[in-house]
């Protein structure tokens, strides 16, 4: 993980990382803000970036847990929630070595914005079980990313593989594209909605 942590400290140390600034999936509003909204509780944002989801959940009633691989986006994060009014408990991690007693138990909302897409396979089975062990029972996991293909970038997710890895723990709900995430032609963003059984 020594490079991934370089290779995104450099981006948003340098740059503003293609990441950055997207929509959020528009499932995750339908959740949130749908007739009826899911009832607030405990969120885990993994991967939380410079934190814009973990501000939309928290502007929303929730009780939100973030963690990122890179202090500098955690500290832009930090200054973000700052600014919106909004308690968030941010914290350096990475995925492949955190353990439930890290991030604590009973998280009714887990959502990733792109961080399992672009692990490896070890990478993935690591994030699984932490994803599986801190979730409530009946627990929404919403996880965004490309789907798998031979590009640039993210290896990429598909719906049969989130279904093979979590299908043991987690009912797959739906998988559906985002056509507001997904920016240029060819980089399809897809939305993996999980339920824990």
């Amino acid at each position: 993980m020594q490079f991934n942590r370089l290779f995104f400290w450099f981006f948003y140390r340098f740059r503003t990382p293609p990441w950055e600034g997207h929509p959020l999936p528009q499932r995750l509003n339908e959740l949130i803000e749908g007739s009826p909204p899911l009832p607030c509780g405990k969120a885990l944002d993994v991967g939380c970036g410079t934190g814009d989801t973990s501000i939309y959940l928290a502007q929303h009633g929730w009780e939100v847990t973030a963690f990122d691989l890179v202090h500098i986006a955690l500290d832009k994060a930090r200054a973000k929630a700052a600014a919106a009014g909004v308690s968030i408990r941010f914290f350096q991690g990475d995925v492949t070595h955190l353990n439930a007693a890290d991030l604590g138990h009973g998280f009714q909302l887990i959502v990733d914005n792109g961080l399992l897409h672009g692990l490896s396979d070890d990478g993935r089975e690591g994030y699984r079980r932490l994803v599986s062990t801190v979730a409530a029972a009946q627990a929404t996991l919403l996880i965004a990313g490309f789907a798998e293909k031979k590009r640039r970038g993210p290896r990429g997710i598909d719906g049969a593989e989130v279904e093979r890895r979590f299908g043991a723990d987690w009912a797959v709900v739906r998988h559906s594209q985002d056509p507001a995430m997904s920016r240029r032609p060819g980089d399809s963003i897809y939305v993996h909605e999980l339920r824990r059984r």
